[in-house]
């Protein structure tokens, strides 16, 4: 059946039903997040707000296990779906020890062992992309391998030259930006390019709503460390609810993949 999947016509994506109602809810959910994290989280005083970023990567891992469940005897979605399950559980993890070295041992937690589970989420989320795209595309095209790369290096060219200032100020803070930025712009990257392999399957529309959580998940990495560059980030700006957006859009993405095949 799985071999199926990616050789529906075209018109097979726009007959697929979104989720308007859905997209709706989703779009409403962050305006109100906004809304509680700048009028009512003080930044002074441990909060809700504090413990989302975690929760919400949690969610993401568990319906990940879900699905996990529902294709472990498949040659590609069970392995594929476990190392997505793992990577976003990974997340919840690193959040712990990073609020860990914030609240308990009172401590910048960036740069701290926190970091280790934050890189590792990469290596998991990028080898379920990966995967997918061999097992159902052999041949990638000229086009779709030159772009993969000019897009991951125009990030990282973009992020490097508008925070060049800070490798005098803090060079280990500058390089970890730079290598969280590459991780993101490479996910994100890999992505796109599942994206165009699955855009007229039946599992268009889960791709397509992986692929604008991932969007954002690195929208929002690259803007963070951009903001740990000059000093700005707090737990009441706007990047956090990017953030949890990133997340409630895979985890609806994982809901339709679900319930699709």
């Amino acid at each position: 059946m799985l071999l199926l999947v990616v050789s529906q016509s075209p018109e097979s994506f726009a007959k697929t039903n979104i989720g308007i109602k859905a997209l709706i809810i989703i779009a409403v959910l962050g305006v109100v997040y906004q809304i509680y994290i700048s009028g009512f989280v003080n930044e002074e005083e441990t909060s809700f707000a504090d413990f989302t970023y975690g929760l919400s990567s949690l969610a993401v891992g568990i319906t990940a296990l879900f699905v996990y469940k529902r294709y472990r005897g498949s040659p590609i979605f069970g392995k594929t779906y476990l190392a997505l399950a793992i990577g976003f559980i990974l997340l919840f993890v690193g959040d712990v020890v990073y609020n860990f070295y914030l609240f308990v041992l009172d401590e910048d937690p960036y740069p701290s062992l926190a970091d280790a589970f934050f890189i590792s989420f990469y290596f998991f989320t990028g080898f379920h992309l990966v995967k997918n795209i061999k097992y159902f595309k052999k041949d990638l095209g000229v086009g779709p391998k030159f772009a993969v790369p000019v897009l991951a290096l125009a990030m990282i060219g973009a992020f490097a030259m508008f925070t060049i200032e800070g490798l005098e100020d803090d060079p280990t803070v500058y390089y970890m930006g730079i290598l969280y930025v590459s991780a993101s712009a490479a996910i994100l990257s890999l992505a796109v390019l599942a994206l165009t392999v699955f855009r007229n399957s039946v599992l268009g529309v889960a791709w397509f709503m992986l692929v604008i959580g991932l969007f954002f998940y690195s929208f929002a990495d690259v803007w963070y460390y951009y903001l740990e560059e000059i000093e700005m980030f707090s737990i009441t700006h706007p990047v956090n609810t990017m953030w949890l957006l990133a997340n409630i859009f895979m985890v609806y993405s994982l809901y339709k993949h679900k319930k699709t095949i």
